[in-house]
């Protein structure tokens, strides 16, 4: 948790049985960035000879001076105020693991409960909780239930299983294509169902067809939705999905986006939103102490090093 590195200032206000690895997509390429060259280029045309230099030259980013210095820092001291956060949090995650734990809420709404608390950046304080339920949902009778009526709970709990480590095969979509082989099309009428398949897609393991196969049928339907008859919050979802699917975002970062945009749903769980703010700002405070430490001793080895003579 504490080795990703974000933005330092908090956007919110506190008011307002070892686990499996985890199955990783395929890594990006690293990208190689080229130094700035002069290209001299000889092109023939007809009998003539044309020379062409192009020079690349590097812009100026104007950067500006970091506001962050020593004395800045150390303003921003308050080692009270992370106590007073792991406290007040101790009684909310109590109260939420009671909600992961409990063994008589429908498949759907753990599955449900179980994603929010991941994208609101809490799924490392509930990591044995979470795997607990999932293992009474896979050996259960509602795992079939689940993954054969409904697109949307198949590709959640698809996602969610192979996030932890299950394995769970990509035939449980097959029950949503047509004799052709091909996705149905009325499931495209469903955008959450899509969304849900969307990101269920990018768990793929290599030569899974099936999953490639909805990524493509999903991105091409999802790219052509009309905004203003789905709704803004929705479009939104589906704008920021196909941006950078969620299997691909950096766990904290995702924090910030899904913390405001769950603060807007008319039935935001409030007791989840709580715990969501108070851990980002208590993170934010140990990333904020972190750094001082860190100021303070690159500014003692510069004062030692600037006393330092040598005869």
């Amino acid at each position: 948790m504490a080795t990703e590195l974000l933005c330092l200032h908090s956007p919110f206000s506190l008011y307002r049985n070892p686990l499996p690895r985890v199955i990783q997509a395929n890594p990006l390429p690293r990208v190689i960035q080229a130094n700035p060259l002069t290209l001299k280029v000889r092109c023939s045309v007809s009998t003539e000879n044309v020379s062409l230099a192009e020079t690349e030259t590097r812009r100026s980013a104007n950067y500006e001076p970091s506001s962050w210095d020593h004395d800045y820092l150390l303003s921003s001291e308050n080692e009270e105020a992370i106590e007073i956060y792991k406290d007040k949090g101790q009684k909310l995650e109590a109260e939420v693991r009671s909600m992961i734990s409990n063994e008589k809420a429908e498949f759907l709404t753990l599955l449900e409960l179980i994603d929010t608390v991941q994208r609101l950046g809490l799924g490392y304080r509930f990591e044995i909780d979470i795997r607990k339920a999932l293992d009474r949902f896979v050996s259960s009778e509602g795992f079939d239930a689940v993954t054969t009526t409904s697109l949307y709970a198949t590709g959640l709990s698809f996602r969610l299983l192979r996030q932890h480590g299950f394995e769970v095969s990509q035939d449980v979509f097959n029950s949503f294509k047509d004799q052709n082989g091909n996705f149905m099309e009325n499931l495209k009428e469903d955008i959450k169902a899509m969304l849900s398949l969307y990101e269920a897609s990018f768990l793929a393991l290599e030569g899974e067809t099936i999953l490639d196969e909805a990524k493509l049928f999903t991105i091409a339907h999802l790219k052509d939705l009309n905004e203003e008859k789905i709704g803004k919050d929705l479009a939104e979802q589906v704008n920021h999905a196909l941006e950078l699917p969620l299997h691909r975002r950096t766990q904290r970062l995702e924090a910030v986006w899904s913390i405001e945009a769950y603060r807007n749903k008319e039935d935001a769980n409030q007791l989840l939103l709580q715990l969501a703010i108070l851990d980002y700002n208590m993170v934010q405070a140990i990333y904020q102490r972190d750094l001082r430490e860190t100021s303070r001793s690159v500014q003692g080895q510069n004062k030692q090093i600037n006393s330092t003579q040598i005869n």
